[in-house]
């Protein structure tokens, strides 16, 4: 059973050569959304969100009754912050993560990064939803970022259950239960940020791209 496995991002030779034909396929459309209508000044906002979704998800925690290590995905705060631009993000760090880090796969790149942006992308579409209906900054937050790392961590554990080219059964499992403290740590520091945000930069709470 390769260790690699028991992070959010799948590795090379998990899952089904289809499965990974429909994650480069969903990549390319989440790409083309991403990138319709990019203007300049975004730019520098996806590179900072690069940046952070990088650091924070190469940080790992080893955990005491688990045979492995779970990490920060930080989607929920890309995808609130970037709206539809951001598989952009997670695209670039997913790939930077494997050239550098050897974290995850290149034939999985497309699939990994439709786990990880998706929720990010409804997590964006759900903020200005959220926020009209008077929910404070705190729990607008800390709903999208528990919600946006479950939605990942639940894509994972889908793929590995009925995409993987042997039985992961288990190992879907236990990656699943592993993540679930990690869920709540995402809940706790979106909510942080975002009650942060809208006090000192309220602007940067949704990417003019995300709503456009």
């Amino acid at each position: 059973m390769p260790m690699s496995l028991f992070a959010v991002h799948l590795s090379d030779g998990a899952l089904a050569w289809g499965w990974l034909a429909a994650g480069w396929a969903g990549l390319a459309v989440l790409l083309a959304a991403a990138l319709w209508r990019l203007r300049e000044d975004e730019v520098p906002r996806v590179g900072v969100l690069s940046a952070a979704f990088f650091v924070g998800s190469s940080v790992h925690v080893k955990l005491a009754v688990l045979p492995t290590s779970v990490h920060l995905i930080l989607n929920g705060l890309v995808g609130v912050v970037l709206g539809r631009r951001a598989p952009l993000a997670v695209a670039v760090g997913l790939l930077l993560q494997h050239l550098l880090l050897q974290h995850g796969g290149l034939t999985a790149l497309g699939l990994n990064t439709c786990v990880v942006a998706v929720p990010a992308v409804v997590a964006g579409w759900c903020h200005p939803v959220l926020k009209a209906a008077g929910l404070p900054p705190f729990v607008r937050g800390a709903v999208l970022g528990a919600g946006a790392a479950a939605g990942a961590v639940g894509l994972n554990f889908l793929a590995l259950l009925f995409g993987g080219t042997e039985d992961w059964g288990t190992l879907a499992r236990l990656v699943l239960l592993a993540h679930l403290p990690v869920v709540a740590a995402e809940g706790l520091l979106l909510g942080v940020v975002v009650s942060y945000l809208e006090k000192v930069k309220p602007e940067m709470l949704g990417s003019r791209g995300g709503v456009s």
